[in-house]
């Protein structure tokens, strides 16, 4: 069933501009065609009423949403696709938030434009996977990441497993001591160096598994 986000859950629900035009010139949907539609706390199913300027759908049935741990993660910022892929597979699985992180090997940063972007991305990838939209936070120093997050770490003895809130995924030319330092819970994701955008998602993955 084609899904649809709107800012605010309202009755009848009225689609943006934008999903309007994606509901009747690319899905070709129209009146009596059932549609999901959701924000960011609640998911609804219903039925096209009307796709006169913008589709409005009389909404029938309240859905529970997926069952999902709130994880954030807070990575270093892989260039190019690797960003664009990253995110979409971290709001596929249902990342509740992903937080930029600028480290002193840091290679790429996020600005407001790249950022709107990834948030389309973000929004894409809830609309396929019916997990709830992930945030995509502004760019932030290490310093304001908590201390008790947990850190990937390919040299950690233990390996990473499920219940932490935050995961922390460093840049490729890695941590200083004193970044490194700021961790005292480490795990590691498996036998090999991973790159910042697989490493991100194994994380989340394991973390997020039921």
């Amino acid at each position: 069933m084609p899904r649809f986000f709107v800012e605010r859950i309202t009755h009848p629900a009225v689609l943006s501009p934008e999903e309007s035009r994606h509901a009747v010139r690319v899905l070709r949907l129209g009146p009596g065609d059932p549609v999901t539609v959701f924000d960011a706390t609640e998911t609804w199913t219903g039925e096209i009423v009307s796709v006169q300027d913008r589709v409005t759908v009389r909404l029938l049935e309240k859905r529970a949403r997926p069952a999902l741990r709130p994880l954030v993660v807070a990575a270093a910022v892989p260039k190019g696709a690797r960003l664009d892929w990253m995110v979409e597979k971290l709001a596929e699985l249902g990342v509740a938030e992903l937080v930029p992180v600028r480290f002193a090997r840091s290679v790429a940063e996020v600005g407001d434009g790249k950022r709107r972007r990834l948030e389309k991305i973000a929004l894409a990838a809830a609309k396929q996977s019916g997990a709830p939209v992930m945030t995509i936070s502004p760019e932030r120093p290490l310093a304001e990441v908590p201390a008790d997050a947990v850190l990937a770490d390919p040299e950690a003895a233990e390996p990473l497993a499920p219940g932490a809130g935050w995961v922390v995924v460093g840049p490729e030319g890695g941590l200083t001591g004193t970044e490194r330092g700021r961790f005292a819970r480490r795990a590691r994701l498996g036998g090999t160096t991973l790159r910042i955008e697989t490493a991100a998602v194994v994380a989340a993955a394991r973390i997020l598994a039921p």
